[in-house]
């Protein structure tokens, strides 16, 4: 009789839990179907991707019953698997808070982006638009949090299926946790947007427009200005200024330094020398501050957009007609404006008077023909490479414009970094044919730290002399390029040595906020190179675990060039320690692990996970 009621229960259980074993089909569904709407919601087919989405909802809610069911109640007093239902519980939970997320973001669609949008049509901001995208947006906000809280309940230590279970939570957590840390701090700037966009009083914008031509560390030097306004949500581009027209622009002028800006000088400066800093909350804030010197007017905030950033929505827009220069596409576009000075030989500066009707044609281009998404995407894509960047005075729309990545800012290195720049000294366009390469060897010690050795070659491939007197070594038409090389590494390391074109340089590690920095100068002829060195210790490079693991973390940040600098990286691991994980892209052999060169034109973060071979 005992052995029958044994034989009675496990049969019952196993009834019970029929409809358990059904719950990952519907969650893998689900996904499945929230993956594919997504699809379909980027290539402009909402009426698929509202499918999608129901039919995720359907999988997600059948789902919900079957581990919230009598059968799963069933199992959850039973020793060791009632944990593991508590987990499935929490995984479904996450997945229906996604869902509703896509939910919201499809009803948002229509509003916001597709062909009928109302959000913003003829130059205007519609208020109650604005209102339903914010309110849509503090709503997905929520759900992200509470997809968050449910994953990190699940425990994953359930025998037999623990491991599958904890795979899952870290796969969702993986995609929730980013972006949940994201819309967090979207929030706030969400609310602040009406007042952005003046519905609160009129808010003014200075668009600067950059010329990768000339650098500064901060992108390409200020070659043309446009001021922006929002009144009641009604956009107003005013007329374009450029130093060269106006020399109210070119008197040198004193303003107050942003706190802790190294790259303020002092005393009286240029406009265009405003923007020297790499990060453009700091550089923002100095161009700001020197335009209400010389244009006595008070703006809310800059857009820095250069001429790369220009072809590429050139690639969504089509081709705009502009006077002088006739049809401007991606492919022609950066050539014609700043890589083509010697055709306006004596006098380069007749291309600035040409260039007035630039800014209005890419008004009219932006502002008009809808796709405003794809545009979106291509000024973010443009951020990621430091073509774009957005400084409002406003802080709590700074931080929220800031959580997407379109501030401009130096990466705040939690481990190693390294950052090389140039900064144009003798006025010249050269950086328009600017390659560079940098090369990072990294030894790796068992207490964290690291020796790091760091090559930074600038190849000055420029075309022959053109014009027909003496090259003077500087201004528009020079072949030779002056520059200062800002490389930028962790805060707190410490220089041990350094050479410039191969000679030993007594240089110092200056502080600029979260890095710390070196500048030497060169002046390289034309068709030459130019090469820096630097051998530095960085004493957190790395962290340890109790278990001995070393977790190397390295940030890179490129500069908004015309060509995309080279990477590579060596990191050798210390004695007895092998790669555990590794990024995409790098490779191990023994203890040495290795980035081959690559061209890069965005920020990265990687992390190398070593362990102890014993």
């Amino acid at each position: 009789m005992v052995v029958l009621g044994m034989i009675l229960v496990v049969a019952a259980l196993a009834l019970l839990a029929i409809p358990m074993a059904r719950v990952p089909g519907e969650a893998r569904a689900a996904k499945e179907d929230l993956t594919e709407a997504k699809d379909a919601l980027a290539d402009g087919h909402l009426s698929r991707a509202r499918e999608l989405v129901a039919s995720a909802r359907d999988h997600v809610d059948t789902a919900q019953g079957r581990v919230n069911g009598f059968g799963s109640d069933a199992w959850d007093v039973v020793p060791m698997a009632g944990t593991a239902v508590e987990d499935a519980r929490h995984l479904v939970d996450a997945l229906d808070e996604a869902t509703s997320v896509a939910e919201i973001g499809v009803d948002l669609y229509p509003v916001t982006a597709g062909p009928h949008a109302t959000l913003f049509r003829h130059k205007q901001i519609d208020e109650a638009t604005l209102q339903q995208v914010i309110e849509g947006g503090l709503r997905a906000a929520g759900h992200l949090a509470a997809a968050e809280t449910a994953l990190q309940e699940v425990q994953g230590t359930t025998p037999l299926v623990g491991t599958m279970l904890a795979a899952r939570r870290d796969e969702a957590a993986a995609k929730v946790d980013p972006l949940a840390e994201t819309v967090d701090d979207l929030a706030p700037m969400l609310e602040r947007l009406p007042d952005a966009f003046g519905f609160d009083g009129e808010r003014n914008y200075l668009i600067a427009l950059l010329n990768p031509a000339e650098l500064r560390y901060s992108g390409g030097a200020t070659l043309k200005f446009a001021p922006l306004s929002f009144d009641q949500g009604k956009v107003d581009l005013g007329k374009s200024l450029q130093p060269t027209g106006d020399p109210t622009m070119v008197t040198p002028v004193s303003w107050r330094p942003v706190p802790f800006n190294r790259f303020h000088h002092p005393g009286r400066n240029l406009l265009t020398s405003a923007t020297f800093a790499p990060s453009w909350s700091v550089s923002g804030e100095e161009l700001l501050r020197a335009w209400g010197k010389v244009r006595h007017q008070r703006e809310d905030g800059v857009i820095a957009v250069d001429v790369v950033a220009l072809a590429q929505l050139l690639d969504v827009t089509g081709p705009i007609e502009v006077a002088g220069y006739g049809e401007l596409t991606s492919a022609n576009l950066v050539h014609t404006l700043i890589g083509n000075y010697d055709q306006y030989y004596p006098d380069p500066t007749v291309q600035d008077a040409l260039s007035d009707e630039l800014i209005p044609a890419f008004e009219s281009k932006f502002f008009g023909g809808g796709d405003f998404v794809a545009k979106a995407e291509s000024l973010a894509s443009a951020a990621d490479s430091r073509h774009f960047a957005l400084y409002f005075r406003d802080r709590t729309v700074q931080e929220g414009f800031a959580a997407l990545g379109l501030d401009g800012d130096l990466t705040e290195p939690q481990g190693d970094y390294i950052g090389a720049f140039t900064q144009n000294t003798n006025g010249s366009k050269v950086d328009y044919y600017q390659r560079r390469s940098i090369a990072l060897h990294v030894e790796l010690q068992t207490d964290g730290s690291a020796r790091d050795a760091v090559e930074v070659v600038v190849d000055n491939d420029t075309p022959p002399y053109a014009v027909p007197e003496p090259d003077p070594q500087s201004w528009y038409f020079t072949r030779w390029a002056g520059l200062a090389m800002g490389v930028f590494v962790p805060r707190t390391a410490q220089l041990e040595h350094s050479s410039v074109l191969g000679e030993p340089a007594d240089l110092h590690l200056r502080k600029f906020y979260d890095q710390a920095f070196v500048a030497p100068k060169m002046l390289l002829p034309p068709s030459s190179k130019g090469r820096f060195d630097m051998r530095y210790r960085v004493a957190d490079a790395a962290t340890i675990d109790d278990d001995g693991e070393l977790t190397y973390r390295l940030a890179y940040d490129p500069q908004g060039t015309v060509r995309p600098q080279s990477v590579t990286v060596e990191l050798q691991l210390p004695e007895g320690y092998t790669a555990k994980s590794l990024p995409s892209g790098w490779s191990a052999d023994g203890r040495m692990v290795t980035f081959p060169i690559q061209e890069l034109s965005t920020s990265q973060e990687w992390e190398i996970v070593g362990e102890p071979s014993d």
